[in-house]
């Protein structure tokens, strides 16, 4: 397999820059009946509604990687719980802490100046339906910066995107303990505590985060194949377009709520998860395409978690939420994504550009730290 998956990372991006397009045209455009939109409008509301979808393919996409990683360090024998346990956290936290302190600070300056606006006077209920000023404070601040937010504490300020992260965390940490839990790597009482740990930890965060692990685990199901499948039918560009297809109906029917109960997120992230091992095996060829989506997968992290507090601070500078769809302020909306995009990219270069840096000064603090432990005991 290819160390560098680039159909993958133009997907992420564009997950990502789907969630963001999509909680913008919410805030900026009323809801209206679709058949009172002209032929564009239509075309704007329908691709923008997908937010939720996309942020199951990035779960799919998570469970695929760290499976990978995780099963490879065991295979090569290198498996190391603490160095996993910084990787996870140090990728999530250089991030996150900047995001938290930024959106809190926006959020403080929207409400002091801007009180008036739908979203900050409270009169938008679409993302929050409490006092902005109670979602503001150091308890939840933490809360959210150890990945509790709706097990013990709500998502901080505007950021309601927040909720996905812990999910995310959460399978992270409960993966590994079912995993070994499952094969002859630790003795058997190790292997018995790691299964009640998972189970407890299940049960600690709750029905919604529980209940979207499987869909996380379809990432496993990727690997599996990349693992089992001979590389000659991977390559089969046929197996692709047909799987590819399918998962594009499935999206669609979805998206349109055609028989809910059979095109839902388990279909989705099934059909997804079936794709992925063809994907990493198709060449991406085009220079430029091969650009913007290592440039979208590079920012999409930060602008998933920077983009909600800054666009309802300019969207009520401008004043401009909940207005009327129309030609002259679809550009102003493209006028705001652009914006948010550049502040994203300011941010990813900020911080998330330097976390291999970050990661790789921890790693030989670490082993100083355990070199002179060892010295000591000698």
């Amino acid at each position: 397999m290819k160390g560098k998956y680039d159909w993958l990372d133009l997907i992420r991006g564009l997950a990502a820059l789907a969630v963001f397009i999509g909680h913008l045209r919410v805030i900026c455009f009323s809801d209206i009946p679709f058949t009172h939109l002209d032929l564009f409008g239509k075309l704007i509301f329908f691709l923008t509604g997908f937010g939720h979808i996309s942020v199951i393919i990035f779960f799919v996409l998570s469970g695929f990687l760290i499976i990978k990683s995780i099963h490879g360090a065991v295979e090569r024998h290198n498996w190391n719980t603490a160095t996993y346990v910084q990787n996870r956290l140090f990728r999530l936290w250089v991030v996150l802490i900047p995001c938290l302190f930024l959106g809190l600070m926006l959020d403080k300056i929207g409400l002091e100046n801007w009180g008036g606006s739908l979203f900050y006077s409270g009169q938008w209920k679409y993302f929050i339906d409490q006092d902005l000023a109670t979602l503001l404070t150091p308890r939840i601040f933490i809360g959210n910066a150890f990945f509790l937010q709706n097990i013990l504490v709500p998502t901080l300020g505007s950021n309601g995107a927040l909720w996905s992260l812990a999910n995310e965390f959460w399978y992270y940490a409960i993966f590994p303990l079912f995993y070994f839990a499952c094969i002859n790597y630790y003795d058997a009482k190790l292997r018995i505590c790691f299964l009640v740990t998972g189970t407890l930890l299940l049960l600690f965060v709750g029905y919604d985060i529980s209940i979207r692990f499987p869909i996380w685990l379809f990432g496993g199901l990727s690997y599996m194949i990349t693992k089992k499948i001979s590389v000659k039918i991977l390559k089969d560009i046929r197996c692709l377009f047909m799987l590819v297809t399918l998962f594009l109906v499935s999206i669609f029917l979805s998206r349109i709520k055609f028989h809910e109960e059979v095109f839902n997120f388990y279909l989705i992230a099934l059909l997804f998860s079936l794709s992925i091992p063809f994907l990493i095996h198709i060449e991406m060829k085009s220079k430029l395409l091969n650009s913007i989506s290592t440039y979208l997968s590079n920012i999409s992290y930060t602008l998933y978690l920077a983009h909600l507090p800054f666009i309802y601070l300019i969207t009520s500078i401008f004043n401009f939420q909940n207005r009327e769809w129309s030609i002259s302020n679809f550009w102003i909306y493209a006028i705001i994504i652009a914006a948010t995009v550049l502040y994203s990219t300011l941010l990813w270069f900020l911080f998330e550009r330097n976390t291999s840096k970050i990661r790789k000064w921890l790693t030989s603090r670490r082993k100083k730290a355990l070199g002179n432990s060892t010295a000591i005991v000698e």
